[in-house]
């Protein structure tokens, strides 16, 4: 009995232990494959643009997920030079390019002449139910035109579920990589507002407090639910000076916000008035803030702008 238990135990830990490699494994096959396309190519010399998302947002799991992408490219490049982000971006200040989001067929036809690149990864990820999804793109720089590209679905595991702050099982995580502590710019409510079911459903509820003395337009993109895999639901709030007002219900996730006056908004010159473009990249050096906040299950937080 001992020995069956001793192997059942064993066993446990094999499989935890496994879970675990499943997403840096997924992602090292991911950049073999890319490695593999290149080699193919006869390009020696690349750069790593990045991942980001389907936004073309930079954040902390894309920069997790372009790091470690970078090493395995590394390792697999018997034929070619890898040029990291980190020294990319050195580069792309000295020249005052943009470093922001997607790669445009101009910037990359421009580092192709100033960092003498034959080619350019980029990619997006979704961050899904039970997995994140990667797409990885190489652009040639003499024609900014796509020449291989690969994807893969990287299982969540516990700790990337927890840098994340999305539980696997629906619970609240530790919450690592975004609000832990908490946001200096948040609040946890009284939870008397929040709906009697979400457990259940895994919702909370999230506030805005206008701090200004000025009228500002907020948008936010969520999930629509737990297992819809597009953060294209959208909503708009509009606050007044001093003014607060909440959205109730949403999904346990991560969620993408933006911030502008409301007096820009409404200048041609920068939104045109049309509320898409508060999340479109062109326009965010316009906004007053912008960032990734997390819903958390039956609590209520409070964003305050300041």
């Amino acid at each position: 009995m001992k020995q069956f238990l001793l192997l059942g135990a064993s066993l446990l830990l094999l499989s935890t232990h496994l879970n675990a490699q499943d997403f840096d494994t997924k992602l090292e096959q991911l950049a073999q494959n890319i490695a593999t396309k290149l080699d193919g190519k006869s390009k020696k010399r690349v750069a790593v643009w990045g991942f980001v998302t389907e936004n073309g947002e930079r954040n902390a799991l894309g920069n997790y997920i372009t790091e470690d992408f970078s090493v395995y490219l590394t390792n697999f490049g018997d034929n070619y030079e890898i040029i990291d982000r980190n020294h990319l971006d050195m580069l792309l200040k000295e020249h005052q390019l943009n470093s922001e989001g997607y790669i445009d067929e101009n910037t990359a036809k421009e580092l192709g002449k100033i960092v003498a690149v034959d080619a350019i990864i980029t990619g997006t990820f979704t961050v899904l139910t039970t997995n994140v999804k990667v797409r990885a793109k190489v652009l040639d720089t003499e024609t900014a035109l796509q020449f291989a590209a690969s994807m893969s679905n990287l299982p969540l595991n516990e700790n990337v579920s927890s840098y994340l702050g999305i539980s696997l099982d629906g619970e609240n995580s530790r919450n690592k990589g975004f609000n832990t502590p908490l946001n200096s710019n948040e609040t946890i409510n009284d939870p008397n507002t929040v709906d009697k079911n979400c457990k259940q459903n895994m919702t909370g509820d999230f506030c805005f407090s206008n701090a200004l003395n000025e009228k500002v337009i907020v948008r936010i993109a969520h999930y629509r639910d737990a297992k819809y895999h597009h953060q294209n639901t959208y909503k708009l709030i509009i606050l007044n000076a001093k003014e607060t007002k909440c959205v109730y219900g949403l999904i346990n996730r991560p969620f993408n916000f933006y911030i502008a006056s409301f007096k820009d908004f409404e200048n041609s010159e920068k939104f045109r008035g049309k509320e898409l473009n508060l999340s479109y990249h062109p326009y965010y050096k316009f906004l007053k803030d912008k960032g990734e906040l997390k819903v958390e299950t039956c609590r209520s937080k409070t964003y305050t702008i300041k």
